[in-house]
């Protein structure tokens, strides 16, 4: 299969429109961090009530570095937030129900 390239860009071809640049959404890291943190809660108490036999011992450690990931997320993200620079209100990024600006017209 032979490529073909696209025609060259002629003068009078006009250049595609510019797209606005985009702005960083805002989350909420904490209950991010604290649903996942939950997750791992609620399997390590499956795990030391019903406790795998053999090879599968090492699955509450991994539930347990989980909730220590999570611990040290939710630091990070506070140390973060305090730090950051606040954004003023009419600078604050659009959320993303509100992304499509209205159609002009």
């Amino acid at each position: 299969m032979e490529r073909v390239n696209p025609a060259p860009r002629s003068e009078h071809t006009p250049a595609p429109p510019q797209r606005p640049e985009l702005e960083p959404l805002r989350t909420d890291d904490t209950k991010a961090i604290l649903a996942g943190m939950a997750l791992w809660a609620v399997a390590l108490v499956v795990l030391l009530v019903a406790p795998p036999a053999g090879a599968a011992a090492w699955w509450p450690w991994t539930c347990v570095a989980g909730l220590v990931g999570g611990v040290f997320g939710l630091w990070y993200i506070r140390r973060r937030d305090r730090v950051a620079p606040t954004i003023p209100p009419d600078e604050q990024p659009i959320e993303p129900s509100t992304a499509v600006p209205p159609a002009s017209g």
